[in-house]
């Protein structure tokens, strides 16, 4: 007779496991992070954190691994039905700055990371496979625009990700030296608006197509005998120009 194999029981507490494990790596660092705090307060045993993950590096990938997969969750669920391109691109922006300000765990994590030369992430096939659907919806904001005639041609997607992540990123992980040299509360709501509208001015001034190229265009459009350059809408997405993302 065939031997049953056997089933791994699901791990109780899951979830609550993974935030106190982000929030000890985080405040502590990776080899600072003491297990036997985030197992009191899973209310599960060291030995399971073992059993399961293989030790403290093992669950602070899965930590790392649950970040990166709430990022991404919730920048997919960023209605966008019905915006024009610059009222959309208005809206993923304002999101970038307002998901670090409310997830301080992230950004504290992905500096961890950043000490480590991403040592881990680079083994995380869930990060990588998750990857090359993260940035669909600026994507296609982009080639929306575009189509418009609004935003150039030759933009990168990656670089215009990673204008929005440097301004959002940096207002909460230099929040307090920055502050304390400026005074300025970067926290404060007023602030808050105002970087989210230098964000979205900085992406802008890259996205913009300057009136010389604009003219250029319609002469070009003009000798292929198009009307204008919309009437042949671009279908090629603007991530299919861009080097493979991961971060």
């Amino acid at each position: 007779m065939m031997s049953k194999k056997k089933v791994e029981a699901p791990l109780p507490n899951r979830t609550r496991l993974l935030n106190a494990a982000a929030l000890e790596f985080a405040t502590r660092g990776l080899q600072g992070a003491r297990l036997e705090v985030i197992a009191s307060e899973s209310d599960i045993t060291r030995a399971m954190i073992y059993y399961y993950f293989g030790g403290r590096e093992g669950l602070y990938l899965a930590a790392l691994e649950e970040c990166y997969r709430h990022i991404r969750a919730s920048e997919a669920a960023v209605d966008l039905t019905g915006l024009d391109p610059i009222s959309a691109l208005r809206k993923l922006t304002d999101f970038r700055i307002d998901y670090y300000v409310e997830n301080p765990l992230f950004v504290s994590l992905v500096a961890i990371e950043n000490q480590q030369r991403a040592a881990y992430l680079r083994t995380s096939e869930q990060i990588s496979r998750r990857s090359v659907s993260s940035l669909e919806s600026l994507d296609h904001v982009l080639v929306a625009g575009q189509q418009a005639g609004l935003f150039r041609d030759d933009i990168d997607l990656i670089e215009v990700h990673q204008v929005m992540v440097s301004i959002g990123m940096f207002n909460v992980s230099n929040q307090h030296t920055f502050g304390a040299v400026f005074s300025r509360d970067m926290s404060a709501p007023a602030r808050l608006t105002r970087t989210k509208q230098l964000a979205f001015d900085v992406v802008m001034g890259l996205l913009r197509r300057l009136p010389e190229a604009t003219a250029r265009a319609d002469k070009k459009s003009a000798k292929r005998g198009s009307p204008n350059r919309t009437s042949s809408p671009k279908t090629t997405s603007v991530k299919a120009r861009s080097t493979a993302y991961r971060g």
